[in-house]
């Protein structure tokens, strides 16, 4: 039988596989737009991937400042630092775009496929569930979590449909890779609670044990970590801290007044709409479900994604269902296309293929100019080449960024890592950057030499008042201060 490549093309590239890989890909290209905006505490994750690779050891003590330096540190993330800097290493930035890019696309591929109404309503559900998500992607061990928050559901949702307890044997393994990756391991044992509560509410009693069951063996596994039983307590810990209830921007609820969080206002409106037109009506555990993370993600902006895990496959199945009440066409044509066709639908899968890689490449060229946009690169550069003295006091989001560029030779006064530093000393920071009472005994009881913050900060205006200090270096961005 002779091969026709014409042939091949015809057959694999019809309008509905098209949609599907230009939606995919579409995905990633929003996946690679968001994460080149450098999250702060990237930069520590690198560095300790760095520091566990060159040491070969799990730190347990904090070597990077020296305001705690030897304080006892949980470095739950060990394993997601390692990945990230072996990437990083192998293969550059283009390598640690594409492994995140690809496990958030992954992700949401994997709900996609729960999704009815494939491919025009499920792709709807998943791109709105995508873009309320997207304000929390980025280079971060909380994609990891993200991934295992997706492959979790689906286990626990076609469990919950269709019984088969070979789904739930594979819920452990995960869970002994997850406490490796992320703290956000919590989250796994509380879906399974979620779900036994779901199916006590649907009276499936016979669901309920072997979800029991798995949560067990899942609590036996988590001590299995550098850090053993500290990883039962870490996350409430985490959770419970005011300092990082007050610092860290995500753990607040979401802002409706800004233009990101408006995705996650469309998909709750959404999912709530399409439950109450949906001739089906829902079930009450997926209800209450959907109610427990509706709630949760207004709470804190970091539970969002898990949120729209959930809620895009439920938005497809009852817009699907409403859809279907009514008679509406929306096939897609499986013909095979010829000619023109042919080259249009290379085109619609092209054209977010080369944003994509437009995109990969100029960051791996261009990095230090995204750098720039958000970080003191300059002022850095300066404190290294005329070897200001330590110690040197930062600001909190620039703090990681200090630990890649400078340690070992500064230590830097505070970083990303607040459940180290403590409530009490992040209380104290903060009086002192925004120049509250005592701000300069505060400083010279650290022997502070250096100060790096943002050149319109209360502190900065009350240094150039300061007859004993003098500013080395300004920009836009930064401005560093040392004694005279």
């Amino acid at each position: 039988m002779a091969f026709s490549a014409d042939s091949v093309l015809k057959r694999h590239l019809t309008l509905r596989s098209v949609f599907i890989w230009a939606f995919l890909i579409s995905l990633f290209a929003l996946a690679v737009r968001q994460i080149t905006n450098l999250d702060p505490d990237f930069w520590w994750h690198l560095k300790s991937g760095q520091y566990i690779l060159q040491t070969r050891a799990i730190p347990h003590a904090d070597p990077f400042s020296f305001s705690r330096a030897g304080s006892a540190w949980v470095a739950h993330e060990w394993l997601s630092e390692i990945i990230m800097y072996a990437t990083f290493r192998l293969a550059g930035w283009a390598g640690l775009l594409v492994l995140f890019a690809a496990t958030i696309t992954t992700s949401l591929a994997i709900v996609y496929q729960r999704s009815e109404g494939r491919p025009f309503v499920a792709a709807f559900a998943v791109f709105l569930a995508a873009l309320a998500s997207a304000p929390l992607f980025g280079l971060r061990p909380q994609m990891f979590t993200f991934l295992f928050a997706s492959i979790l559901f689906a286990l626990l949702d076609r469990y919950r449909q269709e019984g088969r307890r070979r789904l739930l044997w594979a819920v452990p393994p995960m869970m002994l890779l997850w406490v490796n990756l992320h703290a956000g391991f919590a989250l796994g044992p509380a879906l399974i609670v979620l779900f036994v509560i779901m199916a006590a509410l649907e009276r499936n009693w016979q669901r309920i044990k072997p979800l029991i069951a798995t949560l067990i063996i899942c609590i036996v596994v988590i001590p299995i970590n550098p850090s053993g039983f500290r990883m039962f307590s870490y996350p409430f810990e985490t959770l419970s801290s005011p300092a990082m209830q007050t610092l860290i921007q995500e753990w607040l609820s979401p802002d409706f007044h800004q233009f990101r969080f408006l995705p996650l206002a469309f998909l709750m409106l959404a999912t709530f709409t399409a439950v109450i037109l949906s001739p089906v009506r829902i079930r009450p555990g997926e209800l209450f479900g959907l109610l427990v993370l509706s709630l949760a993600a207004l709470r804190s902006g970091r539970n969002i994604p898990i949120y729209a895990l959930y809620a895009a496959p439920i938005l497809a199945e009852h817009s699907w269902d409403w859809i279907n009440a009514r008679d509406f066409k929306l096939k897609i044509s499986s013909k095979p296309v010829t000619g023109v066709g042919i080259a249009l639908n290379l085109l619609l899968v092209l054209l977010p293929t080369l944003v994509s890689v437009r995109r990969i490449v100029d960051f791996s060229r261009h990095e230090k100019t995204y750098e720039a946009q958000s970080l003191p690169a300059a002022a850095v550069d300066f404190v290294s080449e005329q070897h200001l003295p330590p110690p040197i006091f930062n600001d909190y989001n620039w703090g990681g960024y200090l630990i890649w560029r400078l340690y070992p030779d500064h230590k830097v006064f505070v970083d990303g890592r607040a459940d180290l530093y403590g409530d009490a000393f992040i209380f104290d920071y903060l009086k002192t950057y925004k120049g509250d009472r005592d701000w300069q005994a505060r400083l010279d009881n650290y022997g502070i030499s250096t100060v790096l913050i943002e050149p319109d900060s209360a502190l900065a205006t009350l240094l150039r008042q300061q007859k004993e200090w003098r500013v080395a270096y300004e920009d836009k961005q930064a401005v560093v201060f040392t004694r005279k």
